[in-house]
């Protein structure tokens, strides 16, 4: 008869299978025998830690001084950067409770908020019979805090013993009506999560909006093998999360788990008989937490894993229901449909939750962010959710159109795009660092892929929608800065729609706004399948130096290189998707200095004759210095106009560009060697398209006599006047005084004549060539214009006429003279050829001339 002998190691030790004859085959136990209860580990406390976090500043909070109540020591994580605690500050020369000096060091992964005492809604009078030894009041009175915006911000304890265990222990409280839960999330070799509510009304008791008792008690966290645990602070639900303190039992005569790599589950109650599971890991540090989104059938499951060592361990069922341990034992499935299996290596234990639905919800959704009224996906099997999805929402401008994925109808299950990705997704309470997915509203087909932790967006039946314009880039493209966000590509939006109300335009053009506050091109080229996702035909892309870093930068030329080639990238790339590119040129900055402005006009001057349509946002607001003309920079924000401002941006884009693109008007060249002569009282006129504030006329004239050669009509009908005058050309403003030049212009040779006005400045300037022959302090509103004069039979050539919707400063004069072909804001370039019947409009515009005689 043959005999086994079975060793069960308590904490995943191999099973061993033994016979008293070597020769005879090794046979694993059936399934359904006795499984050998683990025999418990009793780990002894070898020291405690105590930390308050929180201000050292007057009014908001002060540092823990020890011994404290109960004799024990504190150590103090507080700000260090004004209300904050800095990025990347280490904090150490550590004691523990009964203060002996410890080799602990702590680091900041992120930036904190600090906050505190009475002002900032900290505990003041903790209860020593409710939080016992916390009920220390510097510690509680102040806290770290994460803000709105922020999420899954953290620390590392380092120089941790990677034999003995952590159990950490957390207090959070902030008095506020708002409810406010915490995710503490520690990990090492294993991941601990646990919750807390901070704060919300009557949280602590009638009256008492704050926690006054409860504390957030982990489970023993393993170092990982350099010694570090990282200590996550992320959000169930409320705007502010605190931390307030923390105690940090260190334990010996513990096993340490054996650090698995990977795990694969398998078995007949498995959809696919077997299935990878997927490592829950922010960081991609081995977490032993494993998990798998599959369908169950009648069947049973079981585990093989790989350790860091390379070995393969079966893993099976336990001695109780929930429990696993190291044999070749089948686990019954507990139900069929679809679940998610999660499992976690160092404490043995597995939990199953039934999948009833992945939904859409989000601003972007038609029931806004209702959890249970979200969009439904279907399950396609293998782990993948799939569906064409018609998204109507259309929240404020303000409020970017955006989505998460809903496990349940729950926010307790949310996956989002992790930070940085194209399109991985995680769990913000998995300690993933996530963000809400923008999508504009449309059709789409949308696919959540949990075997691969991606999602994908397609553009869905419908296809790319041929009259959208999506506006990608920075914070002035997202409107910062204007009323509700209404920035210029909402009033460039504005200007389309009504343009095709008032059947001026015959195609329904509108824009689409997928700019992020803060980018530059790293993080357009990052997130480029934003632009992909939001399925138009075009693309204004809004970017600036100032947010490439120009500003204060070491190596200015690198920063001025890598705009300069990152643009040019994603000009490519779109063009390789099928988008046409549309530039807005650099503009102002309250911070700008002299070294910073010639950087922004060199760059402008490239876009100018970049390849596609540019607008020339500098010579919109520009006050001649590289900053905000006077009124037009948004209070004391230096990086953003006013809503006037945006206005003024507006203005500069011509109304009729995309018709004219639609039209198949390409991209204007310079023409040379054309003339048209005027006399008898004939004249060229145009009118601007929609309402005009800044702008530049530029033309060649040639002759030798006197005389009016160009008129244009302002506000309530004043007229303005150039003219040749004594020999040089002569400015009359429509509203008071004059420039006069000096340079003679009656010498039969070609000469060009220029005026350019800065609403927003209030300023118009003379150039005769390149030469500035003056400038006035007026504001013009200017209708039409009139080349030639109306009542003179006087001879004389004109050549190259420009109409630009921005001003111009001399570098771009310069350059104009040079015969260079400049496009930001053009409307108009008739290159006046009398040998053509008509005159010809060549730049990207739909606006005409035409000739007319008195």
């Amino acid at each position: 008869m043959k005999k086994y002998i079975f060793l069960a190691f308590a904490l995943f030790g191999m099973l061993s299978i033994g016979s008293c004859n070597d020769d005879e085959p090794v046979v694993a136990p059936s399934p359904g025998e006795d499984i050998v209860i683990p025999e418990p580990v009793t780990p002894v406390l070898v020291q405690t830690l105590y930390f308050d976090f929180g201000s050292q500043t007057d009014g908001r909070g002060s540092l823990t001084e020890g011994p404290d109540a109960n004799s024990h020591y504190w150590n103090n994580i507080f700000n260090n950067d004004g209300n904050y605690a800095a990025i990347n500050t280490v904090y150490s020369s550590f004691v523990n409770s009964e203060n002996t000096s410890v080799t602990y060091e702590l680091t900041l992964n992120n930036r904190f908020s600090t906050n505190g005492q009475s002002g900032g809604g900290g505990l003041l009078e903790p209860q020593a019979e409710l939080l016992k030894d916390f009920a220390v009041a510097s510690a509680t009175e102040d806290y770290f805090f994460i803000e709105s915006g922020e999420n899954n911000s953290s620390f590392t304890f380092s120089n941790l013993d990677p034999k003995k265990a952590y159990k950490f222990y957390a207090f959070g409280s902030r008095s506020t009506t708002q409810t406010r839960t915490a995710y503490y999330t520690m990990s090492g070799l294993n991941l601990y999560q646990g919750e807390l509510q901070t704060s919300g009304t009557n949280c602590g008791g009638e009256g008492i909006n704050q926690n006054i008792q409860n504390i957030c008690e982990s489970e023993l966290v393993y170092p990982d093998d350099e010694g570090n645990i990282k200590f996550t602070v992320s959000r169930k639900n409320g705007d502010y999360i605190a931390l307030n303190a923390l105690k940090i039992e260190e334990y010996k005569d513990v096993e340490r788990p054996e650090q698995f790599t990977s795990l694969t589950m398998s078995g007949s109650a498995v959809e696919e008989g077997e299935v990878p599971m997927h490592m829950v890991s922010a960081d991609g540090s081995p977490t032993n937490v494993f998990e798998v989104y599959t369908s169950f059938k009648s069947g049973d499951f079981s585990f093989k894993g790989t350790t860091k060592d390379g070995k393969s361990v079966s893993i099976g069922k336990g001695h109780k229901e929930g429990v696993v341990a190291a044999n070749n034992y089948s686990i019954a499935a507990p139900m069929t449909g679809l679940v998610r299996l999660t499992i976690d290596l160092s404490t043995k234990t597995y939990d199953v939750i039934p999948v009833e639905n992945w939904t859409l919800v989000g601003s972007v959704t038609p029931n806004g962010w209702s959890v249970d009224k979200g969009v439904s996906l279907a399950y396609q099997g293998k782990g993948v959710w799939a569906g064409r999805v018609k998204l109507t929402g259309i929240s404020s401008v303000s409020d970017r159109e955006r989505f998460n994925f809903v496990m349940n109808k729950s926010w307790d299950y949310v996956m989002k795009r992790v930070k940085g990705s194209v399109n991985e997704v995680g769990m913000g309470t998995q300690g993933y660092d996530t963000e809400d997915i923008n999508l504009n509203h449309g059709t789409y087909h949308i696919t959540l892929d949990l075997r691969r932790y991606v999602y994908y967006i397609d553009c869905g039946e419908e296809g790319i929608d041929p009259f959208k314009i999506s506006v990608m880039g920075s914070s002035v493209a997202n409107g910062q800065g204007a009323t509700n966000n209404r920035g210029y590509a909402y009033m460039y939006g504005e200007l389309l729609d009504e343009r095709f109300r008032s059947q001026e335009s015959k195609l329904p053009w509108y824009t689409s706004g997928i700019a992020v506050n803060g980018n530059s091109t790293l993080n357009l080229l990052a997130r480029y399948n934003d632009l992909i996702h939001d399925c138009g035909t075009y693309v204004i892309f809004g970017l600036s130096l100032g947010n490439e870093g120009i500003h204060g930068a070491a190596n200015q030329p690198a920063i001025y290189d890598q705009f300069k080639e990152n643009m040019q990238t994603l000009i490519k790339k779109a063009r390789e998707d099928g988008k046409y590119p549309v530039m807005m040129n650099n503009y102002t900055r309250g911070d700008f200095n002299a070294d910073d402005y010639e950087y922004v006009k060199q760059m402008n001057l490239l876009i100018h004759e970049w390849d596609l349509p540019s607008v020339n946002l500098l010579g919109a607001i520009d006050d001649g210095k590289g900053m905000w003309a006077t009124g037009y920079q948004n209070g004391d924000d230096i990086y953003h106009p006013t809503t006037d401002g945006h206005r003024e941006f507006t203005y500069a884009m011509v109304p009729s560009l995309f018709d004219a693109i639609d039209a198949g008007k390409n991209q204007p060249a310079r023409v040379s060697g054309t003339s048209y002569s005027l006399a008898d009282k004939k004249v060229i006129e145009f009118t601007p398209e929609e309402t005009v504030h800044p702008f530049t006329i530029s033309f060649k004239v040639k002759g030798t006599a006197n005389g009016t050669i160009a008129t244009f009509v302002n506000g309530s009908n004043a007229t303005g006047t150039l003219k040749i005058q004594d020999g040089a050309v002569v400015y009359t403003s429509p509203l008071t005084g004059e420039i006069k030049g000096t340079a003679s212009v009656t010498d039969n040779q070609w000469h060009v004549v220029s005026l350019t006005h800065y609403y927003a400045q209030g300023r118009t300037l003379l150039y005769t060539d390149k030469a500035l022959a003056g400038e006035l302090n007026e504001k013009l509103t200017v209708g039409k214009f009139t080349i030639g004069d109306k009542v003179s039979t006087e001879s004389r050539e004109y050549s190259e006429l420009f109409f630009y919707r921005s001003a111009m400063n001399q570098e771009e004069i310069d350059k104009l003279c040079d015969g260079r072909m400049l496009k930001s804001s053009l409307e108009i370039y008739a290159p006046l050829d009398g040998s053509k019947s008509t005159i010809e409009n060549l730049a990207q515009s739909m606006n005409t001339l035409t000739v007319k005689t008195e």
